[in-house]
């Protein structure tokens, strides 16, 4: 690359081209309304694939050091640009789009070689939108869902948040009925699959009780309080929050050699 080049320079397919990521297989899954861009790190046996979903502002790059420790634990790892951010093509919606898109993506990581389960980890929006495409997904199709730092209820969550223009965001994008269907605490009745729920005590983006009330209304669900954690976990505190999601999900099961 030039260095006067932009990193948004258009693709000829009218997405813009993610950065190359070493290990890292690049991804762009074609559908009629949108491109969705990303990344995959294969392993080379069977294992749980975890779908990693980035959070506002960010697109699939951001979530390679968790994708790297994803792989330390012998599985699969995906992250993929959701609509509207650097790599994808659409408007982003804030949800509006997410079960649809998401499912599709579900969809294709269940035909790769290899794959014998699926685990959403979101990020923040990212798992506003992980919650709001697991309430879609029928029993049994996800081995857990995990959501981190993330937002239940959208009119408490725009008050809550330290930050003002977070708030100013929402009300220009959110459409009226989005401020209740694009709260995952309204679809706290279907969310079945097994559900690990991350708060951080010291988040004042997304402050803990918007998890700790979703945690509270889903029956399959865990609440992990990390103490002194702020919005975006270190790596030392991703590595907490895969360990337990692996416990919860028993995602080991079945694989006698774990590599380590």
């Amino acid at each position: 690359h030039g260095f006067m080049e932009s990193p948004l320079t258009p693709h000829p397919t009218g997405t813009t081209v993610l950065p190359p990521l070493p290990g890292a297989v690049p991804v762009l899954l074609e559908f009629e309304d949108v491109q969705l861009g990303g990344y995959a790190w294969w392993r080379d046996r069977q294992a749980p694939a975890i779908l990693l979903l980035h959070g506002w502002g960010e697109d699939a790059s951001t979530m390679a050091p968790v994708a790297r420790q994803v792989l330390d634990h012998g599985w699969h790892a995906v992250s993929i640009s959701l609509r509207g951010w650097h790599g994808s093509t659409g408007v982003d919606d804030y949800g509006l789009s997410a079960s649809l898109d998401i499912s599709r993506v579900l969809a294709w990581i269940r035909r790769q070689p290899d794959v014998s389960g699926i685990v959403l980890v979101g990020f923040s929006m990212g798992g506003l939108m992980a919650a709001l495409a697991a309430a879609d997904q029928p029993a049994g199709a996800l081995d857990g869902v995990v959501l981190v730092s993330a937002p239940a209820e959208l009119h408490s969550f725009a008050r809550d948040t330290a930050f003002s223009g977070v708030r100013r965001y929402l009300e220009t994008t959110l459409q009226s009925r989005q401020w209740q269907d694009s709260s995952p605490l309204s679809h706290a009745d279907r969310l079945i699959h097994p559900l690990l729920v991350v708060v951080g005590t010291e988040d004042t983006m997304t402050p803990p009780d918007q998890g700790r009330r979703l945690a509270g209304v889903t029956p399959a669900s865990a609440l992990l309080e990390v103490a002194g954690m702020g919005h975006h976990p270190t790596p030392g505190e991703w590595a907490q929050i895969l360990e337990a999601a692996d416990r919860q999900f028993d995602l080991g099961h079945g694989l006698a050699t774990r590599d380590r």
